[in-house]
């Protein structure tokens, strides 16, 4: 059945579990009044439709695997200070993801993996406000197209990245290569091009992940970052206006 507009009395609840219920229908607009909420779990059902005003008290939100669509909008997240970790991974979310939502005062670890988000706008962490406490990002199996966004190797803790399986162009940003937190970094699956960072490909390097699949020179096969291979030379000229040999 669908998410009663009651579950918005549970004024005193600091945690709402509904995970796997087959719940249907949207979020109740009326959810940022559950004023002492830290957690909501929702994952797992056939919600639609968007997400509403958060409560401000919110810490942790899972939405993950609903059929929830549309931008994610600012207005959703306005209040949301205390937010540190956003799961909305396996939804039907478009459009782009604005800067404000990783300039989010709280956030620490996002999952919008399995999306259709076309863009990400990224600015480097606002100084006023003190340092990130960003550590995770998964942005993996979207349509994000552009260029990696460099300013992401600015939050001083993040040290893991997915953008695999995109559609992003162009050379990985040499701020990724210089980043002293990164540990783990996945862009395989896109068609990225230049020559792949010495660091990342060196037998000893530290960092965990995937260059692979992309369009890039140096990415020798034995690397363990290297796998699995890069794409076909016909496939890459195709990708930057090129055309292929028929």
């Amino acid at each position: 059945g669908s998410l009663p507009e009651s579950v918005t009395r549970l004024s005193s609840a600091e945690s709402i579990d509904i995970s796997r219920n087959s719940l249907t229908g949207s979020l109740p607009k009326s959810l940022s009044s559950l004023s002492n909420l830290r957690q909501l779990d929702l994952s797992y059902n056939k919600l639609t439709g968007s997400i509403p005003k958060l409560p401000q008290s919110l810490i942790d939100l899972a939405l993950k695997a609903n059929s929830l669509s549309g931008p994610i909008s600012k207005e959703s997240f306005t209040e949301s200070t205390q937010l540190e970790v956003v799961e909305l991974a396996e939804n039907s979310f478009t459009g782009t993801l604005g800067a404000w939502f990783f300039n989010l005062q709280s956030i620490q670890q996002v999952d919008l993996a399995n999306n259709s988000i076309t863009g990400i706008e990224v600015l480097p962490p606002k100084k006023l406000a003190g340092e990130s406490d960003l550590v995770a990002v998964e942005l993996g199996f979207n349509r994000i197209a552009g260029t990696a966004p460099a300013s992401l190797a600015a939050y001083p803790r993040l040290s893991s990245l997915s953008l695999r399986y995109n559609m992003l162009h162009g050379a990985i940003p040499a701020e990724y290569e210089r980043s002293k937190t990164l540990r783990r970094l996945f862009l395989d699956g896109n068609y990225l091009t230049g020559k792949a960072p010495a660091r990342f490909v060196k037998p000893e390097t530290e960092v965990m992940g995937s260059l692979g699949n992309n369009c890039l020179q140096g990415c020798p096969g034995k690397a363990k970052m290297c796998a699995p291979s890069q794409k076909p030379f016909s496939i890459c000229k195709q990708a930057y206006g090129g055309k292929p040999k028929s």
